[in-house]
């Protein structure tokens, strides 16, 4: 009785396990707007990472189609990837931290950081 108890316990603590990793997939997943123009980034999964592009823009200067984050993966319990900084012209290294509505990307450069939030559309 007491071993059937334990595989049951296993058993279901196996399938929670499976159904949250499952859902935190999904939860990087979608539309999101980023800055002061209304621009939108959409991420979806490529393969075995996500990456994220602009979809529309209210800003003349902004590419459609551009890559706004790339490689994006997670790897023990954290979302991890590049984003781009138009402005500078370069990728950086970020830390994605989704919450209910928004997406905070968080952006370490040296000793130094920054949290943007980006709004779930």
């Amino acid at each position: 009785m007491k071993n059937l108890r334990n595989v049951i316990t296993v058993v279901l603590i196996t399938i929670f396990s499976i159904t949250s990793y499952a859902q935190s997939k999904s939860d990087i997943a979608g539309e999101y707007v980023v800055g002061e123009q209304n621009t939108i980034v959409k991420i979806e999964p490529q393969e075995d990472v996500f990456s994220g592009k602009i979809t529309s823009s209210d800003n003349p200067k902004a590419k459609i189609g551009n890559l706004m984050v790339k490689e994006l993966k997670q790897t023990k319990g954290k979302w991890k990837g590049k984003v781009y900084s138009p402005k500078r012209k370069e990728w950086f290294d970020a830390e994605f931290i989704p919450k209910k509505n928004t997406l905070d990307v968080k952006i370490k450069v040296g000793f130094f950081s920054k949290t943007i939030e980006w709004e779930r559309k």
